[in-house]
């Protein structure tokens, strides 16, 4: 639970640095808040619900616009899997390299990733050129896209906010090896420590498809098919499942408990989604 509490912080680090691209500051306590309030949205309900009550939140008092924020969501992805992708590479690599165990089609799924992430990081679609020749409702939502890219053009072009942001990813894929090592060792499961690297990366990569309350079942089914690569049994990942989920499950329903204690005047719906800016 400490360990998962470090990763909120450094997921509000991250919403901190980026929102500080687009002049908006705010303090690490709020950052580490609105990590845990969109950790708690995301899983009680489905769909990533978690991304709608920051939006909101951010919308409401600090005027900041969906389409930055947008931006803010599509840096997140992009940095969160190609980091992850990258790593389980090199994981893939080293375990063919020691102990010639080779994993062809997990090695091509994540070299796909991580392609498409360089591609969405350099690649720029000319909405401008598009929007002059447009209008009514087809142009409102070209004008969209377009501030949005503009965002996103915001965060990468501030190489030392992008670099900050890389290494932020880097260090919730070094605590989740933890959390993830700590649970092997619960249930007695002793497997060597890159086995241990890639099941955090696969985990990390399942929220691609996540349309159900924590990826409920599609990381499970990740890891049911690419059992053979990372060493587990089917009763073993369900034990793993059990387990990771309660201890999210209890922190999230105790921090939701201890905001509400410390500010009574909160309600759910204030937590969620913020005070009106007057």
């Amino acid at each position: 639970m400490l360990i998962y509490l470090l990763i909120f912080f450094l997921e509000g680090l991250f919403i901190l640095v980026t929102l500080k691209t687009f002049d908006k500051v705010i303090g690490r306590k709020e950052s580490f808040f609105l990590a845990t309030v969109s950790r708690i949205g995301n899983y009680l309900l489905p769909m990533r619900a978690g991304a709608i009550f920051r939006a909101t939140y951010l919308k409401k008092k600090y005027s900041f616009s969906y389409s930055n924020f947008l931006s803010t969501l599509y840096g997140y992805y992009i940095i969160f899997f190609l980091t992850n992708a990258l790593v389980a590479l090199i994981v893939l690599l080293l375990k063919d390299s020691f102990y010639s165990t080779s994993s062809p089609t997990l090695s091509i799924f994540f070299l796909v990733i991580v392609v498409g992430m360089l591609i969405l990081i350099f690649f720029r679609f000319p909405f401008e050129k598009i929007i002059k020749r447009k209008n009514g409702f087809i142009f409102k939502i070209l004008s969209f896209l377009d501030r949005f890219i503009k965002g996103w053009d915001l965060i990468v072009k501030e190489r030392k906010s992008f670099l900050m942001l890389l290494f932020i990813a880097l260090g919730n894929i070094l605590l989740n090896i933890l959390v993830v090592f700590i649970e092997f060792n619960a249930i007695g499961k002793l497997v060597n420590l890159l086995d241990v690297i890639l099941y955090t990366c696969i985990s990390g990569v399942s929220l691609l498809i996540s349309i159900t309350p924590g990826s409920l079942g599609i990381r499970e089914g990740a890891f049911l098919i690419t059992s053979k690569s990372i060493g587990l049994s089917e009763l073993e990942i369900m034990k793993l499942a059990f387990l990771d989920r309660g201890i999210m499950f209890l922190l999230l329903i105790f921090c939701l408990i201890t905001v509400l204690f410390f500010d009574k005047k909160l309600t759910l719906k204030e937590i969620f989604f913020g005070k009106e800016n007057r």
